[in-house]
């Protein structure tokens, strides 16, 4: 016997405390995509094992465990194992096999017909629409499960991971998202424009089988004077949705996927850049600034990149989470364990901003945030400010600038979310009336996306 062999255990699963030998009742049980993400996962176990030069002669039903809550299944037994020198296509086919009888199972429910009725069954497409052996991605897999010989003969157990993958991606359905905004000059007496501004892309992307849902959200809240503060924010809602449309069309959605915070904080950096191209061919235009959050969901993956005090909030399951970090002068302080010496310096500390997109100089990349401290939480596979987090159903984010979250204490913002929780529109307006109630001092800007 080889070491490999020998260390067999070395190369199985240790299951979780919550599964359980494997039943079929359980396993049908599950929805189809779950399922079929276990079994991709399963099949990564068997590579290894054929990649240490060792075949298991068969997997069988007992030698699986499984964790229905998570979707998981364990390869916990070897009782057949051998060492192999080359991989022939019927070691390959010896222990895949059961990958596609449990495919067949889950989506059709009903009890594997045995390989050479369904060898027979694949081979008459009537036979297949009056089965319902329909489902596009279903039938490939159960194909080169049949049999080890033929062009559908399995080369290695990396070609049913593809033909796994591919009916992942014909199950995939894609995120949708429902946005509704509101911005306002507001009513106090002394603002006499509204350099507030908010916009959104949404797009579709199918590349193959692949869909996925790309969306851009953002909210800008100008600084400096009354036509330069409202120059720098419109300026930055539009370079910033036009830079992300060149970087869906560059890159593709799969990319923007993969590293959705990046991407944000790319934006932001080349929405910096801009501004401050602006003031390089105009002087007289080199003296606004504003503020920056932008969103970005591509596929089921969230990034940010921010800078200024304007806020990005995630309510899920009731909970109210900050995405992003107010860049004020009393954060400062405050990490600085500083007081302020009366409420009108705590005041003035609160509402002083410590960076800003500006049209007089660029901002330095390293300046440029993406999630804040109360967001690493939902840190879910790798590192955030790289891959970002995982949108869910049900994801309500809020963007605002200041005049409203000023205005608007965080129990009323739950009230006004419960309210108004599957209408993005109602909240985005509800949160501005709000801040119109409490005559506030600024201009109010609410962006709602919710996810479904």
């Amino acid at each position: 016997m080889s070491q490999a062999v020998d260390d067999i255990r070395a190369y199985l699963d240790t299951p979780s405390d919550a599964a359980r030998p494997f039943d079929d009742a359980s396993w049908r049980r599950l929805d189809t995509d779950r399922a079929v993400a276990g079994l991709i996962r399963l099949v990564a176990t068997i590579d290894r094992i054929h990649q240490a030069g060792v075949v298991l002669h068969g997997i069988r039903r007992d030698d699986l465990y499984l964790d229905a809550e998570a979707a998981r299944l364990y390869l916990t037994a070897a009782p057949r194992v051998r060492p192999a020198g080359r991989l022939e296509p019927e070691a390959v086919w010896r222990d895949a096999r059961l990958i596609g009888e449990l495919a067949y199972e889950n989506f059709m429910d009903e009890d594997y017909p045995g390989g050479h009725q369904m060898a027979a069954l694949l081979q008459e497409r009537s036979a297949m629409a009056e089965t319902g052996l329909l489902q596009p991605g279903l039938t490939q897999v159960v194909a080169v499960c049949v049999s080890p010989y033929g062009e559908l003969a399995l080369l290695d157990m990396q070609d049913l991971a593809v033909a796994l993958e591919q009916l992942r991606l014909e199950l995939d359905r894609p995120l949708v998202f429902r946005v509704g905004s509101n911005s306002t000059v507001g009513n106090y007496i002394f603002r006499r424009n509204n350099q507030d501004s908010c916009g959104h892309l949404v797009m579709q992307s199918i590349t193959g089988s692949a869909k996925r849902s790309v969306g851009f959200f953002c909210v800008a809240d100008g600084i400096g004077g009354i036509q330069d503060g409202e120059r720098a924010s419109k300026l930055a809602v539009e370079e910033s949705c036009i830079a992300f449309g060149r970087a869906l069309s560059h890159y593709g959605a799969t990319a923007l996927s993969q590293k959705p915070s990046a991407f944000a904080r790319a934006i932001a950096k080349v929405t910096s850049q801009r501004l401050a191209l602006e003031g390089e061919f105009d002087a007289a235009k080199n003296r606004g600034g504003t503020t920056f959050t932008g969103l970005v969901i591509a596929g089921d993956r969230v990034g940010l990149g921010h800078v200024g005090d304007s806020r990005a909030l995630l309510v899920r399951d009731g909970e109210l989470i900050q995405l992003s970090y107010d860049h004020t002068l009393a954060n400062i302080m405050k990490h600085l364990g500083e007081e302020a010496d009366s409420d009108a310096q705590a005041e003035m500390s609160q509402r002083t901003i410590s960076r800003f997109l500006s049209t007089g100089i660029e901002l330095e990349a390293a300046r440029i945030d993406g999630f804040g401290p109360d967001a690493h939480s939902l840190a879910d596979d790798g590192d955030l400010d790289t891959v970002g987090f995982r949108a869910q159903p049900g994801d309500l984010f809020v963007l605002t600038s200041d005049g409203v979250h000023d205005e608007v204490p965080r129990e009323r913002l739950q009230q006004l979310v419960a309210l108004h929780r599957n209408n993005p529109q109602a909240l985005s307006d509800a949160l501005v009336e709000h801040a119109l109630a409490h005559v506030g001092r600024d201009n109010a800007t609410a962006l709602v996306v919710l996810v479904e």
